[in-house]
């Protein structure tokens, strides 16, 4: 007897739907898709028991004819595509013809539609087996009702969160799509509540401003700046970044005509974008549309079509560089003017504080910091050495030919040439550095020195190690505000005036779902009307600030009913003390703060890296700097 046999229909059905369909959210997703794929000028969205019990999308776009009704319930019956040709340029949200079959084979389902003719056309399925077909009165449009999601799918259903997290969801999805179709009127409510109404706001640029502040308040809108292309380098891309203000909460949306996805490679070009440009880790707030012809995507990369291809090599080279103009503005900076240097005949340059040596009165040397004109001698920076004497004396020590001569100095006494002069820095001859780490073995390390206040350099026996003194102390001071808050209660104060949070609908329900815990943890919530959020107490060792870039961060996540809260607070408040307190960048240290900050950090459970995952030692080998000197 044959092992391998064909399964029945019913049974493929249901694994098919698998891929479509996880939660209410998915089956509101598709309908909104189609609802937009049809024409629709308003979408209305009614759920019950978190579209658990009960979804309904109510649309007045183009309707179907009768023939049609039953038709779009086969797998793979599809008016989007007809040949391969018509996949590699897809234009619509969906294509693929599974939406509808997949929702029926789980789901007891009512289609209600008209083209707006003399008559309708009413269709029930139930588990995938059609029950009703019959003639209906409505106006032009369609309304489906999806009602006991995974009623035949016992195990599928028992996967399901409770109510409050699977309307949140679905709140996110119709977020999702009014951002992206602000000329379209989206509402959405639940068992007889309102939970969004997002008006018509017309198209264009500014009308896509509008709806950002339709949905997350216009306190975000007036700190947003416009991604727009320079010259028309990148006309395909547009849209919106915030400025500082905004990095409290990590609201970040990407769009390719108009499908909202999740492509790590545009992701990553924006957190590359914020480093580079902002030199920091806060994140501002992201609202991207890339509006690309149809055939220079692929979007049938994924079941649910949250993954896109771009066949365009230099399409991320184009975002990168448009993305860092508009964070430039949003930092409210301006690049330094051009101007010349050194007198007639001198190259362009920018005007910086550039250290050049010259002669000052009585012929004793000084340097000038150009653009300033200011001197200073040698005496009054303590950190350069003009060397006096011949070849000798730079072969001895001065690997730029040593101090300017008379002869090298031009009329106004500044250094003229592209000789430098020599900075010296003689390094304390320390003792060894132990340094055990969590090997428990101890290991020879010489302290050499610190590199502008900000990197601590050590010679060890197998290369040269940098480490970065804040970030190093930021690791340290983590892990001892983590042993002492695990152990003590966190103490709260109460706030004169309570804070006001501007946050969207679905922020607005993570946060009030999370109310209960977080006052475990020092925090006190308020709802208040619409949206907001009254923050009324908060932990004794934040400050109001770092209390809402906390709060925000939570209403972003995306975890559900069984995260640890306790101890990603406890995480979050460490990492945001230690960070607050670490020892800044370009502070001096002396040498015996180095040793201890080197010593202690060694013994740390991770020495490697800060809370937010930044790097804090860089290791040179001796064959990495052999290899660099051509020694190899």
């Amino acid at each position: 007897m044959a092992t391998i046999h064909i399964l029945a229909d019913h049974l493929v059905s249901q694994i098919a739907a698998g891929e479509v369909v996880e939660r209410p959210a998915s089956v509101v997703k598709e309908l909104v898709e189609n609802a937009l794929d049809a024409g629709a000028s308003e979408i209305r969205v009614e759920l019950e028991s978190g579209g658990k019990r009960r979804i309904k999308v109510i649309d007045d776009g183009c309707g179907l004819e009768k023939d049609d009704t039953l038709l779009a319930f086969d797998r793979h019956a599809t008016s989007k595509i007809a040949n391969f040709e018509d996949l590699e340029r897809v234009g619509t949200l969906g294509f693929r013809g599974e939406a509808l079959a997949s929702i029926a084979a789980v789901a007891r389902v009512e289609l209600l539609t008209s083209t707006g003719g003399e008559e309708g056309h009413r269709v029930r399925i139930e588990g995938g087996r059609v029950k009703v077909t019959e003639p209906a009165a409505r106006a032009r449009g369609t309304t489906v009702e999806i009602a006991s999601l995974f009623f035949n799918v016992p195990a599928r259903r028992k996967f399901l969160k409770t109510p409050q997290t699977e309307m949140r969801k679905c709140v996110e999805v119709v977020q999702g799509y009014a951002l992206a179709r602000p000329d379209v009127r989206f509402g959405l409510s639940h068992e007889g509540r309102t939970l969004l109404d997002a008006l018509d706001c017309g198209s264009g640029f500014e009308a896509l401003r509008q709806r950002i502040g339709q949905i997350f308040g216009q306190k975000l809108s007036d700190h947003l700046v416009a991604v727009a292309p320079d010259g028309g380098e990148a006309p395909e891309i547009g849209g919106f970044v915030g400025d500082k203000e905004t990095t409290r909460g990590r609201r970040l949306f990407v769009y390719v005509n108009r499908r909202l996805i999740r492509d790590r490679a545009v992701l990553a070009t924006f957190y590359r974008a914020v480093r580079e440009e902002w030199k920091g880790e806060d994140y501002p707030a992201l609202f991207l549309f890339l509006d690309i012809p149809p055939e220079e995507v692929d979007v049938n990369v994924h079941p649910q079509k949250a993954e896109v291809r771009f066949r365009d090599s230099k399409l991320t080279f184009r975002l990168s560089q448009t993305l860092r103009r508009a964070l430039a503005e949003a930092r409210g900076e301006e690049a330094a003017p051009l101007r010349e240097i050194g007198g007639e005949g001198g190259a362009a340059g920018f005007a910086s504080e550039s250290p050049v040596y010259g002669a000052g009165p009585g012929g004793q040397p000084t340097f000038v910091w150009q653009g300033l004109g200011e001197r200073r001698s040698p005496t009054e920076t303590g950190a350069w050495e003009v060397r006096e004497g011949s070849d000798s004396a730079s072969s001895a020590g001065a690997p730029f030919g040593g101090a300017p001569s008379s002869g090298d100095l031009g009329s106004d006494g500044v250094l003229s040439g592209n000789r430098l002069a020599t900075p010296t820095y003689s390094p304390p001859q320390r003792s060894i550095v132990p340094l055990s780490g969590r090997s428990g073995e101890p290991r020879p390390f010489r302290l050499l020195g610190q590199y502008k206040g900000t990197l601590i350099l050590l010679e060890g026996p197998d290369g040269l190690y940098l480490i970065d003194q804040h970030v190093a102390h930021e690791r340290i001071l983590y892990e001892r505000l983590r042993r002492t808050l695990a152990r003590e209660s966190t103490p709260s104060q109460a706030l004169v005036t309570p804070i006001l949070l501007d946050v969207s609908k679905s922020e607005a329900l993570r946060l009030t779902e999370l109310a209960p815990r977080l006052a475990d943890s020092g925090f006190e919530l308020v709802p208040m009307s619409g949206d907001t959020i009254a923050l009324a107490r908060l932990p004794a060792v934040l400050s109001s600030e770092e209390a809402e870039r906390i709060l925000l961060s939570l209403a972003q996540e995306s975890g559900g009913d069984g995260i640890d809260l306790a101890q990603s607070l406890l995480d979050a408040l460490a990492a945001n003390l230690s960070c607050r307190n670490a020892v800044k960048m370009h502070h001096p240290l002396h040498a015996d703060e180095m040793e201890a900050l080197v010593a202690e950090l060694f013994t740390a459970e991770q020495p490697y890296a800060c809370p937010h995952g930044r790097p804090i030692v860089l290791k040179m080998t001796d064959s990495d700097l052999e290899r660099r000197f051509g020694r190899r």
